[in-house]
């Protein structure tokens, strides 16, 4: 068996995940729903060790801060959380919660819900 497919095969969920805890406990649960999110689990082992690369190249605080910000956004893929890195969205806070429109909305041209009825 070629050298990279040896290596290949020494990474295990438990491994992965604690990779992951060392980095944060974000980072962590974005592993964790990742593996769980495949049928088998070694389909996501690239997906994995792709952020892996990402820490070597970016801190682990920033590493972890763009996993909390794609797990409340639901970003699942490992492009999402490079650009997030990039562009440095990791360190801007994220709202959390998102102004309701059509509760504020007020207009005399608007028909209430009692119209309806």
């Amino acid at each position: 068996m070629p050298e990279a497919h040896r290596q290949h095969a020494t990474w295990t969920p438990e491994r992965l995940l604690e990779w992951a805890g060392r980095v944060g406990s974000e980072t962590h649960d974005y592993v964790l729903h990742i593996l769980n999110s495949r049928p088998h689990p070694e389909q996501s082992y690239r997906f994995c060790l792709g952020l892996l690369n990402l820490h070597k190249k970016y801190s682990k605080a920033r590493l972890n801060a763009a996993c909390a910000r794609a797990l409340k956004t639901q970003v699942w893929r490992l492009a999402g959380i490079k650009s997030m890195l990039e562009k440095g969205l990791d360190k801007q806070p994220l709202l959390e919660t998102k102004p309701d429109l059509l509760s504020t909305l007020e207009h005399e041209n608007v028909r209430g819900n009692k119209y309806y009825h």
